[in-house]
């Protein structure tokens, strides 16, 4: 996972779910980027849409706990020789 995308993790896993304007805000990122990033973030199983927080229908997005732990149990794995 590059750089972008952790923070996109990490800003959902700590702040709770969010709408993709209140993620390219807080994390400085253009709406298109961010849009790709999701993309992949939500193909991958890490991110998911939870519904509309309003009347304007936008998504609100957040992480999947379970595959994050899942993914992080990997790459543990993968570099354990090298620790």
């Amino acid at each position: 996972m590059n750089l972008r995308r952790g923070r996109i993790v990490h800003m959902l896993a700590s702040l709770g779910p969010a709408t993709a304007e209140d993620l390219a805000i807080t994390l400085a990122i253009s709406p298109v980027t961010l849009t790709k990033e999701i993309g992949i973030l939500s193909d991958a199983g890490i991110i998911r849409v939870i519904g509309s927080p309003s009347a304007d229908s936008r998504p609100l997005f957040t992480v999947d706990i379970p595959t994050i732990v899942a993914e992080i149990a990997q790459a543990r794995q993968f570099f354990s020789p090298w620790l």
